[in-house]
């Protein structure tokens, strides 16, 4: 373990509720011991806003995204409650460890539970609360990438963010890094690697992210974020650039584009 050098993970889901306490706080002190950076963790539900806040006032390392991610939209049972939902995170949205707003977005595999409209409606709520709080957005986007793209235009990204394991078009890439987006990719092992390549090719250099989106992949978080590193020794390798400049850049990167502290 921890071959190569530890990169900063732009996101990940250290609250999931699913990790024990001990384990992941040991993987964390592992990894800070080894130099770690240091983590976006994402928002997904209310239900998670306790353990989130927790993670991030116990490791400096840890910032934390508030929102309410369209699966999590999806699988509630009315509107009532998605309101409730909607209240209870944007009250969080003040806490001093809260830099982004997300996740949110759009996901075409929810249509015949969450119609497109109605998705629609929570990722344009979503970004007016980025908006007031003067906070970048961590967009969550499975399908739908124009229908995306046009509301991003129409309402605005004004702070920014990135939309996190792009699976949309390359021609696309562009026009949302136009919006001030970065574009992540992550440990993806079902995704064709010559397209992988390409997209790594094709991300310009000051909006590129890679994170681990863990729980993910069935691993512990100080493995994850291990693969994250060879991960970015393969992109590095695509875009013909030194492992070790890119590894700086790609934390510049996450920094700028969510407003981390160094």
């Amino acid at each position: 373990m921890f071959a190569l050098t530890p990169w900063l993970d732009s996101h990940v889901h250290l609250d999931d509720p699913d990790e024990p306490e001990p384990r992941l706080h040991a993987a964390l002190q592992q990894l800070v011991t080894n130099g770690w950076p240091g983590a976006l963790t994402a928002g997904y539900g209310p239900e998670r806003l306790a353990r989130s806040r927790a993670l991030a006032e116990a490791w400096p390392q840890i910032r934390r995204a508030v929102g309410m991610h369209p699966e999590y939209l999806a699988k509630l049972p009315d509107d009532a409650t998605r309101q409730q939902a909607h209240v209870a995170m944007r009250a969080e949205l003040a806490h001093p460890s809260v830099v982004a707003l997300g996740e949110i977005g759009l996901d075409r595999r929810y249509k015949d539970v969450w119609p497109l409209a109605a998705q629609i409606a929570y990722l344009e709520a979503g970004l007016l609360d980025a908006r007031a709080h003067e906070l970048p957005v961590v967009l969550h986007l499975v399908g739908w990438y124009g229908h995306a793209l046009a509301v991003l235009q129409r309402v605005g990204v004004p702070f920014g963010g990135a939309v996190h394991r792009w699976s949309g078009p390359l021609e696309l890439v562009p026009a949302f890094e136009a919006l001030g987006l970065g574009i992540a990719m992550a440990l993806e092992p079902r995704e064709n690697l010559a397209n992988r390549a390409l997209l790594a090719q094709r991300i310009a250099a000051d909006k590129l992210l890679l994170e681990t989106d863990w729980p993910f992949l069935d691993l512990p978080y100080d493995v994850a974020v291990d693969h994250l590193a060879a991960l970015g020794a393969q992109v590095a390798a695509w875009r013909a650039e030194p492992v070790a400049a890119l590894q700086i850049r790609v934390a510049e990167n996450a920094r700028r584009l969510y407003h981390l502290a160094p």
